[in-house]
């Protein structure tokens, strides 16, 4: 077991076999691993459930899945995660989250809603995967389409960005995940450069992370995708911290090995930046808190 290390934790992530088609390790077997490694918090962050049929995944349409059948998988996770926060309790604490979708458009509000009472969830993470109908980070096929139906990379990233500036701004999540996930399926040589457009739209999705209490995390999941880099990139981190808006960490796991990944990464990152502390969330008396955290 590792000596614990107050900043070595994840809240985005522990998404399992049992309750996501893309994922490889059942829950418990990513809760033993978090134990392993000594991690003093973990966050669970399972994805919401699409209640339409125009948004399943491929993956979900060969299981001939249906929005009823996710749906009904949502609650069970919420109700196997309250379980397992008891039996673990005196090991590591668990954390229930919910990644939000934002489709259908005009419903996913009043739907996330409607999970996040239902499901008695504690915290949630604010993420974007679908703009204006179109998947971006499914795979690279889906993301070009992406691309091509918005007429070149640029509009679609303008249009990623404001999709998220209005989901921070509509449901106010805790955490503001992967912040330019949009880029994942680049290779550095391909990444565009930050033209006045890209620029405002940015700085403005990043004043509304600042003015709803948003937490903008570090996931790692980038380095394992075509990108190779960290979510988000030296640029968003230094207009992040510049307007004061407070970090944490994200391992996006989808099986044991993902459990913890490259969060040292992560921690040299900000330092490099000048960022000595985190946010880590926690509970206290059943409620969540956020606990700063030293990276030094």
């Amino acid at each position: 077991m590792q000596k614990i290390k107050p900043w070595f934790f994840s809240v985005h992530g522990g998404h399992s076999n049992e309750f996501c088609d893309h994922a490889d390790s059942s829950i418990e077997e990513i809760i033993h691993r978090a134990i392993e490694l000594n991690m003093p918090v973990y966050g669970f962050s399972e994805h919401a459930p699409r209640n339409q049929k125009k948004y399943l995944y491929p993956e979900e349409i060969e299981k001939q899945k249906t929005p009823e059948n996710l749906i009904n998988s949502f609650y069970s996770y919420c109700k196997t995660l309250e379980i397992l926060q008891k039996k673990y309790t005196s090991q590591i604490t668990l954390l229930k989250g919910l990644e939000i979708e934002v489709v259908p458009p005009d419903e996913y509000i009043s739907f996330s809603q409607k999970l996040i009472k239902e499901g008695n969830i504690e915290y949630i993470v604010g993420s974007v995967h679908w703009v204006n109908g179109y998947m971006t980070d499914f795979s690279p096929e889906t993301f070009k389409k992406a691309v091509e139906a918005h007429q070149g990379l640029e509009n679609l990233m303008i249009d990623y960005y404001k999709t998220l500036k209005d989901m921070i701004t509509s449901l106010k999540p805790d955490i503001v995940a992967h912040f330019d996930l949009i880029t994942c399926f680049l290779k550095q040589k391909e990444i565009p450069k930050y033209t006045p457009k890209l620029i405002n739209i940015i700085e403005q999705t990043l004043e509304e992370v600042k003015k709803n209490n948003c937490i903008m995390e570090l996931n790692t999941s980038g380095l394992r995708k075509p990108i190779n880099r960290i979510f988000p990139d030296i640029l968003i981190i230094q207009k992040s911290a510049e307007l004061k808006i407070p970090f944490t960490f994200a391992d996006d796991s989808h099986n044991i090995k993902q459990v913890g990944y490259e969060l040292d990464k992560a921690r040299e990152l900000l330092l490099s930046q000048g960022i000595t502390e985190i946010i880590q969330l926690n509970k206290y008396h059943q409620k969540i808190i956020r606990k700063k955290v030293s990276l030094l």
